[in-house]
C-alpha cells in the first residue's frame, strides 16, 4: 500500500518461560503469607501499640480496684474530719475563722460610722497577714513537734 512504509519491529522472543531465574536484589522485600489480610496484628507498630494500652488499661484498672478497696476499707470517716480531728490544723482553723469574721465586724461598724479608710483597710489587711504568718510558723513547729512525739 505504502510504499515508503517502516520497517516491522524485531521481537523478542522469550526463551524462558518461568520467572524462576529473577533474582531477588532487595533483600528487604520479603513474601508475605496468604492469610496476611486476615491477621488481627498486621505490623511491629500495631503490635506494640496493642501492648501499650493493655498495659494501660490494666494500671487505670488496678488503680480503680485499688480506689475502690480504699472507698471501702474502713475508713468511714471523710477526710475533711480526719484533719479537723488534727489539733494543729483545727487550732489554725478555730484562729482563722475568728481573726477574719472579727476584722469584718471591725471593718463594718467602722463603714457605718463613716470612719473606713484606706489606711483602716490596710492596718485590717497587716493585722490578718501578720497573723496569718505567725500562725504559719505555730502551726509547722506544732506539726514537727507532734511527729517526733509518736
Amino acid at each position: 500500500m505504502f510504499p515508503f512504509a517502516a520497517p516491522p519491529v524485531p521481537e523478542i522472543v522469550p526463551s524462558d518461560s518461568s520467572v524462576a531465574s529473577l533474582v531477588d536484589v532487595d533483600s528487604g522485600i520479603s513474601v508475605v503469607s496468604s492469610d496476611f489480610p486476615n491477621q488481627p496484628v498486621k505490623t511491629y507498630t500495631q503490635a506494640e501499640r496493642l501492648e501499650l494500652e493493655a498495659a494501660v488499661e490494666a494500671e487505670e484498672s488496678a488503680a480503680r480496684e485499688a480506689a475502690a478497696k480504699k472507698k471501702k476499707g474502713g475508713k468511714s470517716e471523710s477526710d475533711l474530719i480526719v484533719w479537723l480531728k488534727d489539733p494543729v490544723h483545727s487550732g489554725g482553723a478555730i484562729v482563722s475563722t475568728v481573726l477574719v469574721v472579727g476584722l469584718g465586724v471591725v471593718g463594718w461598724r467602722k463603714y457605718r460610722l463613716g470612719q473606713f479608710s484606706w489606711s483602716t483597710a490596710g492596718i485590717g489587711a497587716g493585722i490578718l497577714a501578720g497573723v496569718s504568718l505567725v500562725e504559719y510558723f505555730v502551726g509547722k513547729f506544732a506539726q514537727s513537734y507532734l511527729t517526733k512525739r509518736k
